[in-house]
């Protein structure tokens, strides 16, 4: 090879190359910096891009779960609510059938005293009823209490599972409320308004040792299943939340750049680019020293 040549250069070409890629090393440098993200698109690395798409895939389907799962525990909340306004007013209602055991009562002070006994059921029964229709739930509007006497409904059903593999066991996929152990709550408080249990005082003794003893039953079963639905779907929020935390970390070790390092990385690259500019200025003037043979 001719190296004394004003045509043929070899070290320009070889500067360039080197100033080339230390412009590139450059460019990936100050993206990492300014994007934060060592692996921002598949062309950085193909492998980790892959997998931190699937891992994006997963988190966005734990909060699409958690964002369910919080929603049913407010209608959970809410229907709890109505179950201890009603649990309240259980002594109030035992206090009135009492009162109405008294044979000594007049006719008078029979009818307001069971006039009191059943505007109690009806605030009772607004209660649920004002915990009816709030929300929906799979198109459906929830009313756990049936409140009116409607026909059945179905249980609320909420699903746990992200659909992440090791994440739930098949058996605990979902968290079901019964409608029926609610629902009885009310039917209760209609039965307990039926004028011929406070008829008479032999009716209102009827009365407490029978259906206000199952109604008392019936309001604490409400109690401790809506209770016990709300603190499950709590931890579960709180453990989805947890493994939420876990994927965002496991995509952060595939993807995130470190700031410290790129920083330094930075500092030398602009050093060698300088170096790498004067290269290529040195070998520029190389041909030029050729006119000396001339002189």
């Amino acid at each position: 090879m001719v190296n004394n040549s004003i045509y043929t250069n070899p070290s320009a070409y070889t500067a360039l190359q080197n100033l080339s890629v230390v412009n590139r090393k450059l460019e990936v440098s100050q993206s990492a910096i300014s994007s934060g993200l060592r692996v921002a698109s598949a062309t950085d690395n193909t492998s980790s891009f892959a997998i931190a798409q699937g891992i994006r895939g997963e988190i966005a389907a734990i909060e699409a779960t958690n964002k369910t799962v919080t929603k049913v525990k407010g209608i959970v909340d809410y229907n709890l609510a109505a179950a201890e306004g009603i649990s309240n007013l259980v002594g109030e209602l035992k206090a009135k059938l009492t009162e109405l055991q008294d044979t000594t009562l007049s006719s008078s002070q029979r009818t307001q005293t069971v006039s009191d006994f059943n505007n109690l059921l009806s605030q009772a029964k607004d209660f649920a009823r004002g915990a009816a229709n709030l929300d929906q739930v799979g198109g459906t509007l929830v009313d756990l209490f049936s409140a009116g006497g409607t026909a059945a409904v179905a249980d609320l059903t909420v699903d746990i599972n992200p659909g992440i593999s090791g994440i739930v066991t098949a058996a605990a996929a979902s968290i079901t409320v019964s409608h029926d152990i609610t629902v009885a709550v009310f039917n209760r408080l209609s039965s307990l308004q039926t004028a011929a249990r406070t008829a008479t005082a032999a009716n209102a003794t009827s009365t407490i040792t029978t259906d206000f003893v199952t109604f008392e039953g019936e309001v604490a079963a409400a109690l401790g299943h809506l209770g016990g639905k709300s603190e499950q779907l709590a931890a579960r929020a709180q453990f989805l939340e947890a493994v939420k935390g876990s994927r965002q970390e496991l995509l952060g070790s595939y993807v995130d750049a470190d700031l410290a390092a790129e920083s330094a990385k930075l500092t030398a690259l602009q050093v060698q680019q300088q170096l790498a500019v004067q290269a290529v200025g040195i070998a520029n003037q190389r041909p030029q020293s050729l006119l000396g043979l001339f002189r």
